[in-house]
């Protein structure tokens, strides 16, 4: 039986910090960075990737896909 992985995508709206949070790791309520509190938690399911970017002006950039798909 599989165990379904935990990881949500934190990101920091003032500064753009981001992290990788890891079933049973540490939570945010402030950004370690900058220490603003205008954090942002997205969910992954296990079967997303993702791709970040950052850019000056646009600011994040954040693309989904679908691993699922490249496995098929």
């Amino acid at each position: 039986m599989m165990r379904k992985e935990y990881r949500d995508l934190v990101i920091c709206n003032s500064c753009q910090w981001s992290a990788s949070l890891l079933m049973d790791s540490y939570t945010f309520s402030k950004c370690p960075n900058c220490m603003a509190d205008n954090i942002e938690v997205i969910p992954v399911e296990d079967y997303e990737k993702y791709n970040i970017s950052v850019n000056k002006i646009r600011g994040i950039d954040v693309e989904f896909s679908d691993d699922r798909i490249r496995s098929m």
